[in-house]
């Protein structure tokens, strides 16, 4: 057993900041003969990634696995800074205790930590004896802790202020977590009170169980010798939204089912729902049921349980961290964000204090784990407001993860057949339709959730047709049974008629037959039946999608998104890694022109080696070309890799987030002496257009560019104020309104009059009928989604330029996109599925 000698023990230290402390106690563990020198620097990188301030004075500072190799032996020291360090936790750190792992054996010296957080009266204590024997005998087991007590209502006696939860759905997870964060900064006690009930303002989960939303009065109290400052910060953060999107009042409900469009007329028995993801699928309907988890009521050794739940907790945030990042690659950073709260949910001191505390009672660590988590997700489920209630399959999720690695008996039950078929369930949680394969899934229908759920989000990012608040009456149909989900309408059809069948039949094979006539015929070029070219290319963000893009027809790449070599990483990438990167692309594009894009990422990703501080809102932040100047070391270096990469084929630089001439100067003077140094000839050099400044200012940006690529994504949010991903305005955020169609208009004039093209290379350049409107605007090419590029091609071979130009001046004069979509569908139905 793991015993800690009084030579690991260091008393009395100072340290001027966490980042000297972090290196006194690296030495004192190579001193120790637990680690290389080397393994220092990965503790700092580890600090850099997560925190690893506990509470109550503690901090467990720690390397990365990369770096497991380092480590010569497992053990730990401890290190006392009586005077306490900075942490950035809320109170200094006085214990650090630097930990070596290559096994699991420094577990029960954690878990006995674990006591003395639950007493801050001993960590105080420990943290300023002058006896090293004092805290050799707690990590060694030789002097009992007091127990983890029940969490205490955090006393309201102090200074106090009313604030407002955040518009539009309160105190959900997202704003829950802005305020932990916050008020951990300081040392105060801090409560939130809501009618009659309190919340410790630095538990996410406590927070969540106030069950406040959107609108309604708060009261934050705070006492200690820095409650002022806490409760002006307090103050600050809720005026500044706590990462919401400022907006108006909105409803704090699901939309209601929404009723079932008369064409589709079913013959079976219609159950209707909320869409959540589009798209129809025949196929007998199946029960989706988890595994059965039993667990022993009693254990006989707490000490023991102790460790089997401290295990299973860090066991379970190292299976979150890695479905994060296999998510992230799979469906983007937005989504594999859920997967990011459910780590915060798991790190809940109060939920983790209470299991401990069930344990010291004879409780086995599966039951109190259990019981914890399910009296907690029980609470949320009963909110009133749906999006807070909606956390609780969250909370499920987290709680039920722990819970397989607790179990004594696990049984599983109800697999899914073979076959595809469509999934009823009562409600699925994130990281269950994360796992989904649509190859089997033929689409999913729940009894709860709502169209803001995480459910939703990710079913629609895998392109798996949806209907979600059905109610409880879809759990009573028998698997096997018949079925047709439309998607689209919100419904789920039981006992699908003949006529039903036939229909849902005829529209599959006609959507077949299209599809691969347009696979057969996705090499030709998009040219209209008026004679018109359109070039259509690829959106792409790794090197294995180039080969993918050629091989869909893609007559090149219009948008070659680089983040993804500077994300997921602790250090940023060098020149040789990029070079090799871009030359691997441009070679698999065999002479096809690439457009190679410079990095763009803002507050809103989680990039360690940048030290970009959290943003109130983002995206009108240091993103994009500001990011560039902020780091122009990074800069310089991407552009060394691009521009050498450009030898060996023809690549074109773009900028993102230009707004102004004058940062289109900087860029390019920058990118001209960086040619220079290389001495390689000149390539072209153009702008995405996704600001309404760069719109405004287009003719003078025209003369200084050999091309424009509209990024319409984010032209739509910046025109009609309206984040993309807010789940109540996301809906209206259409790339389709005439306002941003008058944009796209005002762009393609400024180019025309100084003979340069322009291309764009947002989400609606590969819908139906944006492709259309763009066309007849004057974009010359479209770059799309892999998958879209032999779709688009046909719908444009299939359409005369003459009648695209004319709908998309109409369009201008619409009122709002569904009018705009409405002339398009009305004009082209004949045309390749136009809508």
């Amino acid at each position: 057993m793991l015993q800690v000698s009084e030579s690991q023990v260091r008393l009395g230290l100072s340290a001027p900041d966490k980042t000297e402390a972090i290196r006194i106690a690296g030495r004192a563990m190579v001193d120790s003969g637990l680690i290389d020198p080397g393994y220092i620097d990965s503790m700092l990188g580890r600090e850099a990634v997560s925190g690893t301030y506990l509470g109550s004075g503690i901090a467990i500072p720690h390397g990365l696995p990369e770096a497991r190799d380092l480590v010569r032996r497992t053990g730990v020291v401890v290190v006392q800074f009586p005077q306490g360090v900075d942490w950035g936790g809320g109170e200094p750190a006085r214990l650090v205790v630097g930990i070596a792992a290559k096994s699991d054996e420094h577990i029960a010296v954690l878990q006995r930590l674990t006591g003395v957080l639950g007493d801050p009266a001993e960590a105080a204590r420990l943290g300023n004896t002058s006896d090293p024997r004092a805290i050799m005998a707690v990590l060694n087991g030789e002097a009992p802790t007091a127990p983890v007590s029940e969490p205490v209502a955090v006393p309201i006696d102090g200074d106090s202020i009313a604030v407002t939860a955040p518009l539009p759905h309160g105190l959900h997870a997202r704003p829950a977590t802005a305020l932990v964060e916050v008020a951990k900064r300081f040392r105060a006690e801090i409560a939130v009170r809501h009618g009659g009930t309190t919340a410790n303002a630095k538990s996410l989960i406590s927070l969540l169980r106030l069950g406040a939303s959107g609108g309604q009065p708060l009261t934050v109290t705070a006492s200690g010798e820095d409650a002022a400052a806490a409760l002006r910060a307090i103050r600050a953060a809720f005026d500044a939204g706590l990462d919401e999107p400022v907006a108006a009042a909105a409803p704090t409900e699901e939309p209601a089912p929404r009723a079932v469009p008369a064409d589709l007329d079913y013959d079976g028995r219609v159950i209707a729902g909320i869409s959540a993801s589009p798209g129809v699928s025949t196929g007998p309907v199946w029960k989706f049921q988890r595994e059965e988890l039993t667990v022993a009521e009693t254990a006989p050794d707490p000490a023991a349980q102790h460790r089997r739940l401290d295990q299973a907790l860090a066991a379970a945030a190292a299976d979150l961290r890695n479905l994060h990042e296999e998510f992230w690659k799979k469906a983007g950073a937005a989504k594999a964000a859920i997967f990011k709260a459910h780590q915060e949910l798991l790190d809940d001191p109060e939920m983790v204090a209470e299991a401990h505390a069930l344990i010291d009672r004879g409780k086995s660590a599966g039951w109190a784990w259990r019981a914890v988590y399910e009296e907690r997700a029980g609470t949320l489920a009963q909110l009133a407001d749906p999006l807070l209630a909606g956390r609780a399959a969250d909370l499920s999720d987290v709680g039920r993860r722990v819970l397989r690695l607790l179990a004594v008996v696990t049984e599983s039950v109800a697999a899914l057949p073979d076959h595809p078929v469509i999934l009823l369930a009562e409600d699925l949680e994130p990281s269950d339709t994360a796992k989904l394969d649509p190859a089997k899934v033929l689409g999913l229908c729940t009894a709860g959730g709502g169209a803001t759920s995480h459910t939703a989000i990710i079913a629609r990012s895998l392109d798996i047709p949806a209907v979600v608040a059905a109610g409880p009456s879809v759990l009573d149909l028998e698997n096997g049974r018949a079925a047709i989900l439309d998607g689209d309408g919100g419904v789920l059809v039981a006992d699908p008629s003949e006529r039903d069948r036939g229909r849902a039949a005829e529209a599959r094979v006609k959507v077949g037959e299209r599809r691969e006539a347009e696979r057969l015929d996705r090499y030709k070029p998009a040219i209209t039946t008026d004679g018109k070219r359109v070039e259509v290319a690829a959106n792409i963000s790794d090197p294995a999608e180039a080969v993918q893009a050629v091989e869909a027809g893609g007559e090149g790449v219009g948008l070659m998104r680089t983040e993804f070599l500077f994300l997921q990483r602790d250090l940023p990438p060098d020149e040789e890694e990029q070079f090799a990167a871009y030359q691997t692309m441009v070679r698999a594009m065999n002479g096809l022109p690439i457009i190679l894009r410079t990095l763009d990422i803002g507050g809103d990703k989680n990039v360690p080696y940048l030290r970009m501080p959290a943003e109130g809102n983002p995206f009108l932040g240091v993103r994009g070309i500001r990011l560039c100047f902020e780091r122009e070391d990074l800069f310089r270096t991407q552009l060394r890799a691009m521009l050498r990469a450009s030898v060996e084929g023809p690549v074109r630089i773009m900028y993102p987030m230009i707004a102004a001439p004058a940062e289109l100067e900087r860029a390019k003077a920058i990118t001209e002496a960086v040619r220079r140094e290389l001495n390689v000839p000149p390539v072209e050099l153009g702008i995405m257009i996704e600001v309404p400044s760069a719109v405004m200012m287009a003719d003078r940006l025209a003369r200084e560019v050999s091309f424009f690529s509209i990024g319409t994504n984010d032209l739509t949010q910046y025109v009609l104020a309206m984040d993309r991903l807010h789940p109540v305005l996301a809906p209206q955020a259409d790339g389709l309104h005439p306002a941003v169609l008058r944009m796209v208009e005002r762009t393609v004039d400024a180019a025309r009059r100084v003979g340069i093209w322009v291309g764009a290379c947002g989400g609606v350049a590969g819908d139906p009928a944006g492709a259309v409107l763009l066309s007849g605007l004057g974009v010359a090419e479209l770059s799309v989604a892999i998958p879209a590029v032999p779709s688009v091609k046909a719908r444009l071979r299939a359409i005369a330029m003459a009648d695209a130009e004319r709908t998309a001046r109409e369009a201008l004069d619409c009122a709002d996109a569904a009018e705009v979509r409405a002339l398009v569908r009305h004009r082209f139905a004949d045309a390749g599925g136009v809508s």
